[in-house]
């Protein structure tokens, strides 16, 4: 669920990105420091959603040694840097999440 929705914001951050550079190809001078802004949140957003992925295969029983093939990188190293990673944005509560008020 949480790489759906980081991959949505990911795909929305690509658009903005895209948009700002047809923006600028069409005026002769672009906002200084937009293109960056843009950039380091797709970055940010790009950073989650490997945590997300790390996540997801490790609660599907993947080794460290498989995810650190799949990034790239050795099993102690994939190990040290997600070993303790949590999500950083909460997902949001599903309206069928809400805990069930007690009557009694």
């Amino acid at each position: 669920m949480a790489m759906l929705q980081i991959s949505a914001r990911l795909q929305t951050s690509l658009f903005g990105l895209v948009g700002v550079l047809d923006e600028v190809l069409h005026q002769e001078r672009a906002m200084p420091g937009v293109h960056c802004a843009v950039a380091a949140e797709f970055e940010d957003l790009v950073r989650e959603l490997v945590r997300c992925a790390v996540l997801a295969d490790r609660e599907a029983g993947a080794t460290w040694a498989a995810i650190g093939e799949g990034l790239g990188i050795s099993a102690d190293a994939a190990r040290h840097r997600y070993g303790h990673v949590r999500l950083i944005r909460p997902l949001p509560r599903e309206p069928d999440d809400e805990p069930e008020s007690d009557s009694s």
